[in-house]
């Protein structure tokens, strides 16, 4: 129903946009026509003296925290700044998408916002968003803490209708409880096998002393797309590629049709799953549902963001158990010697300007972008504003203040440099700062790139084929294999099949468009 949605509204918006392209073009040269062009060639910037007050609107997802109103005083530097006046626009993040699809429908979208990856390739090319790669050289800060990779996803060579909302590449990585393995005079796993050995010490060693058979040794994911969850470390390992893997040839291979590599993989969870060792409940579980576990005790090794590992997952797994210690669990090296951890792409979410506001309006927001991202501009926003939002005490350090609005949501929710230490702050104790960051980069040691990312979505084929269908096809028949109820075989029979459904033309674009961009 939602992907009908939203190609019904790029058909609108698509004529909407042909229809204004129309009216410039055969209307005399003004403010924004030829005139205005020609400045944009000469100097883009130049286009907009800063001397108009503009009024801006920005639309952003909020979930729990409450960002600030547009009488904040975080706002309000922000408009003295850029001679502008924001109408920041907070909206429930469950209901964010389908705002967009409404405002887009009425025409009416707002001036600047954030958008995500299936509606910002379904309207990309549909003259909805400006191009901004012919203005970056005219903004430094734009240009310098903006990573070119981020720059490049979901767009072509020659456009970029959206700059990136930056996601930390390496942000998950396994922990373990350290106080089980000390109860049981276990090592840290080195290698998938270790990995085994322990995850199923827990189960049948008794690690939390309580004298019942109540804990596992893992969880994964089955996602609703038909993808794994929870598993990257574990699917690096055997040699999956994740998503897309580059073979020795040079070219790209779907994750799904790597039938030796998922023979290793599916096999060591085959085993896990009849020992005990995976979650019984991995076809229906949640990733909420897998926290709780770890939370309750149930389970001792965990997929976790280091950002929360000290402040959220161990006072939780304290309630229960006091004497808990987690530690981070580097990714186990496979029987070739690989070892993974989950790589996300950086740009898969799109900060883009309305193509269809006045040119001097949208250099005025790319002079607040990129001011966001200048050194006085970034500390406003990952900060907040000095005695409002944190105060400096006499000897140097700082201390938070509470709040009713979370002054630095802006950098959480909307936009920011590449910057992983993103959730850490000034005012954080410096101990808890140097270990997280630690942990981040630990996890940048064990890159696993999704060489293809992005590409399925710029073929013809997927236009024509319903790929999460496709998936979750694959996976039931692979889960079918993991729960022991078909056998080894099946696994050659899920890859021939996703293949003829459509699998083998995409491989087949997407190698195009890879081999172009190369």
């Amino acid at each position: 129903m939602k992907r009908t949605l939203a190609i019904s509204l790029a058909v609108v918006l698509s004529a909407g946009s042909l229809a204004a392209c129309s009216k410039e073009e055969t209307s005399t040269p003004s403010a924004t026509g030829a005139s205005s062009t020609a400045a944009a060639t000469a100097n883009p910037a130049g286009i907009d003296d800063g001397k108009e007050l503009m009024n801006i609107s920005l639309m952003v997802p909020q979930y729990a925290e409450i960002g600030p109103s547009n009488d904040s005083p975080l706002i309000k530097k922000l408009n003295e700044k850029l001679n502008i006046k924001l109408d920041l626009q907070w909206i429930p993040g469950a209901s964010y998408n389908d705002k967009i699809s409404v405002l887009a429908a009425s025409n009416s979208l707002p001036d600047v916002y954030r958008i995500a990856t299936q509606d910002y390739m379904q309207w990309r090319d549909k003259g909805v968003f400006m191009d901004v790669k012919p203005f970056l050289s005219s903004y430094p800060n734009l240009s310098k803490e903006l990573p070119e990779a981020g720059l490049k996803e979901l767009n072509g060579k020659n456009n970029y209708y959206g700059l990136p909302y930056y996601g930390i590449p390496h942000l998950f990585s396994m922990f373990i409880r350290k106080d089980w393995l000390d109860k049981l005079n276990l090592k840290m796993p080195e290698t998938i096998d270790d990995f085994y050995n322990v995850a199923k010490a827990f189960v049948t060693q008794d690690p939390d002393g309580n004298g019942k058979a109540d804990t596992t040794g893992f969880s994964i994911l089955i996602n609703p797309n038909g993808t794994f969850g929870n598993a990257a470390s574990l699917m690096g390992a055997f040699g999956l590629g994740n998503e897309w893997g580059l073979q020795k040839d040079g070219k790209l291979v779907a994750m799904q049709a790597q039938t030796e590599e998922l023979k290793g993989f599916i096999g060591f969870l085959r085993k896990a799953y009849a020992e005990g060792v995976l979650d019984k409940n991995f076809l229906v579980m949640k990733s909420a549902d897998a926290r709780n576990k770890l939370w309750n005790g149930q389970v001792g090794i965990q997929l976790i963001n280091p950002n929360e590992a000290l402040r959220l997952d161990l006072p939780n797994i304290k309630k229960n158990a006091p004497q808990a210690q987690l530690e981070q669990l580097l990714p186990p090296a496979g029987p070739t010697g690989i070892r993974a951890t989950q790589t996300d792409g950086m740009g898969q979410t799109k900060v883009v300007i309305n193509k269809n506001i006045d040119p001097k309006k949208q250099q005025r927001i790319l002079k607040l972008l990129d001011y966001m991202l200048s050194d006085e501009g970034y500390d406003l926003l990952k900060e907040g504003v000095e005695g409002v939002d944190y105060k400096k005490k006499d000897d140097g350090t700082f201390e938070k203040l509470e709040t009713k609005e979370t002054g630095n949501l802006l950098s959480i929710n909307f936009f920011r440099r590449a910057d992983k230490a993103i959730q850490l702050h000034k005012y954080n104790d410096q101990t808890y700062v140097k270990q997280v960051t630690q942990w981040l980069d630990n996890n940048d040691k064990f890159d696993y790139p999704n060489y293809g990312l992005g590409l399925a979505a710029e073929t013809d084929i997927y236009k024509k084929i319903n790929l999460t269908q496709m998936n979750t096809k694959w996976m039931s028949s692979i889960a079918r294999v993991i729960a022991n109820d078909a056998g080894m075989e099946e696994i050659d029979k899920a890859v021939s099949e996703w293949l003829k459904a459509g699998g083998e033309q995409l491989t087949k674009e997407v190698n195009d468009i890879y081999q172009q961009r190369k």
